[in-house]
């Protein structure tokens, strides 16, 4: 009886797993008959028989069936029959185990009659292709948000909580750090908090006029407090935000839009109230001396903070247009009008900050990387937004009337009050060569412009960024000449023979370099005027402009006259030419040039913007050089008489009759 109760199990067992019990049974038994009757009656089990089934059923009753999934015969197999048959199909085969998308169901027979249904095994999920990953991946990031960072809505209530929940971060900051100094993972949290609510306000330079309420909500006071916090990043995160407030476009925005001129005139004059007012809080609360000392701690060699130093360019470089716009002009001093003093950001730049030094050591280095890099942060535009600042300050009339500022050869060493007391200065200086031994060194600016200015004296800019950082190196050094004291050290370092020498090379520094001598050797309306009212009574003057005198004198000297006449009779061969990097120089400035004389009215019509656009530059080009050297022959029969040493007074008049001069 066990025996056949085992034998039982096993041909269920192997009909469940789907063996062929036909074939394994004929491997041992070929002599039974497995097709004679299709049932045999019998009301007990008595022991397994091959090729059949004990079980009832309402056909036949109870006995052993003939089984149908190893009968040969053409019945019809029912879906359990079907499923059974099918078991060994490759389950790696989608199409095969689903139906509409779902996996489908093999139905098996269990004991007596007993059908149990089990659902088909799921196909192992194949692996992702990297294509698949990859959108899948931006699929994800489109769908989460790009920051956590809250923008404000514009309204009073909403920014004075902002300004009340900025103030409590920052304060709590500060206690979190003066308790957990060693351990930075306690006040981090907070301070991602506190940067969040910093970039929260970039909203506000949607509407100026909301700008009263940052300076009334103690806004700006919170800034000011920050642009010192041990984390730099905060502070830069400060320093983004000040850009977009005080951008020099909100002023002009909207001015267009308005019908009649005067909505235009009070919307300009709104504006520039609002901004104005922004402007002179973060400068009276010490801003621009804040900002000078954040560029000490940043190294331009990450990327980051790079970042933050263009940033920080940007923000003074608006605020000097404000100031120049005329929305911060401020009064300092006595309760009346006549005991009130007005002062500009470039006074406080050259009087109580280091800016002019840092931007002398910017220009001074040369850069790690090639000068063709396009990168916002690249040292190569770094460097170019350096010379424009420069030029900037160095244009206004505070410096140039000596109101501020000393001169460009004695500029003391930059210092930040971020640097450690042991720490080397970054820039480059030396020993002042008019100071004593002992006193403190100085960078020398003069020397580091020419020296600027004599990398292109024989050789045109390959780039623009090239080009515009010698057209901000040459007008930086104009400017500079506007001060007499400047003048004496431009001559003593032998600037005049440097702009003769790119002159002589016919190259693109040429046209700067008559812009220079054109004011190293006139000086200023200032200084003309200043000359007629101290002339003495026999007609000598008293001394005043005897810094360009003896200029002119070493023109002389140096052989400039013999550069100058070429130019003078407008010698084409004796002009210096663009580069091609420059839009005067470009070939499409020359070709539009010279055909622009042999077309008739209707081809002019025909030439494009760009053309036409070259074209005015090439142009401008050559009236500048005529005007400069107009200027500087000018000065020179004004200040070169018969005193002047080395015969200069004579040689300068033998220039006229000579016979070149004379036939022309």
């Amino acid at each position: 009886m066990a025996s056949k109760t085992s034998s039982s199990v096993v041909d269920i067992l192997d009909r469940v797993i789907g063996i062929d019990s036909n074939k394994s049974s004929s491997d041992g038994n070929n002599g039974d008959d497995t097709g004679s009757a299709e049932f045999i009656p019998s009301k007990t089990f008595i022991g397994s028989k091959k090729g059949y089934v004990f079980r009832t059923s309402k056909e036949f009753g109870t006995g052993y069936h003939l089984d149908d999934a190893l009968s040969p015969s053409t019945t019809p197999s029912t879906p359990a029959d079907t499923a059974i048959k099918d078991k060994k199909r490759p389950r790696s085969n989608d199409d095969n185990d689903k139906i509409n998308g779902e996996p489908t169901k093999r139905s098996i027979r269990w004991g007596n009659d007993t059908t149990l249904s089990i659902p088909s095994r799921e196909p192992k999920s194949q692996q992702p292709t990297p294509s698949q990953l990859l959108a899948e991946a931006e699929a994800t990031l489109q769908s989460t948000p790009a920051s956590s960072l809250k923008l404000l809505t514009l309204n009073l209530s909403t920014l004075q909580s902002a300004s009340q929940s900025l103030s409590r971060t920052l304060e709590k900051n500060q206690l979190l750090r003066a308790q957990h100094a060693d351990d930075p993972e306690k006040f981090m949290s907070n301070e991602l908090a506190l940067n969040d609510e910093i970039c929260g306000f970039q909203a506000v330079a949607v509407d100026v006029s909301m700008y009263g309420y940052l300076v009334e909500f103690g806004v700006i006071k919170s800034f000011l407090t920050l642009l010192s916090h041990e984390n730099g990043d905060v502070a830069m995160s400060v320093v983004n935000v000040l850009v977009e407030l005080l951008d020099p476009l909100l002023l002009r925005e909207d001015t267009e839009k308005a019908g009649e001129e005067e909505k235009k005139d009070s919307s300009a004059e709104v504006r520039g109230r609002n901004v104005g007012l922004l402007g002179r809080s973060f400068v009276d609360g010490g801003g621009v001396e804040l900002l000078v000392s954040n560029i000490g701690r940043l190294d331009e060699n990450v990327e980051a903070e790079a970042k933050g130093i263009e940033d920080i360019l940007t923000l003074l470089e608006a605020l000097l247009d404000l100031d120049r716009e005329g929305v911060l002009q401020q009064t300092s001093g006595g309760g009346d009008e006549e005991g009130k003093k007005s002062f500009s950001v470039v006074t406080l730049l050259c009087k109580q900050t280091y800016l002019l030094s840092w931007l002398f050591g910017r220009i001074e280095k040369k850069n790690e990387v090639d000068a063709t890099a396009t990168a916002p942060t690249s040292p190569a535009v770094l460097k170019l937004h350096a010379s424009e600042v420069l030029s900037t300050i160095l244009q206004h009339e505070d410096y140039s009337m000596q109101r501020c500022g000393v001169k460009l050869s004695c500029l003391p060493k930059y210092t930040s009050a971020f640097d450690d007391l042991d720490e080397k200065p970054t820039s480059k200086s030396k020993t002042s060569k008019n100071d004593g031994e002992g006193k403190e060194e100085a960078v020398d600016g003069m020397e580091i412009l020419l020296q600027s200015i004599a990398v292109f004296r024989k050789s045109d800019p390959q780039t623009e960024v090239e080009c515009e950082f010698l057209e901000n190196t040459f007008d930086a050094m104009a400017a500079s000449l506007l001060r007499e004291d400047n003048v004496e050290d431009f001559v003593k370092y032998q600037g005049i023979e440097l702009m003769l020498r790119c002159l002589r090379e016919k190259v693109h520094s040429g046209g700067g370099a008559l812009k220079v001598l054109n004011f190293a050797l006139s000086g200023s309306a200032r200084s003309a005027s200043e000359e007629a009212a101290t002339i003495s009574t026999d007609g000598n003057s008293t001394g005043v402009n005897d810094a360009y005198k003896r200029a002119c004198e070493n023109f002389i000297q140096a052989g400039g006259l013999k550069v100058l006449f070429p130019l003078f009779m407008v010698r084409k061969s004796a002009i210096p030419c663009p580069a091609l990097c420059s839009e005067a120089g470009s070939n499409l400035a020359k070709k539009a040039t010279s055909n622009n004389a042999h077309k008739d009215d209707k081809d002019k019509a025909a030439l494009s913007k760009r053309a036409k656009k070259a074209a005015h530059a090439r142009k401008k080009w050559l009236a500048e050089v005529e005007k400069n050297v107009m200027y500087v022959m000018y000065a020179l029969t004004r200040y070169i008489d018969e005193k002047s040493p080395h015969d200069a007074h004579a040689r300068l008049l033998v220039k006229f009759v000579e016979e070149d001069c004379v036939s022309h």
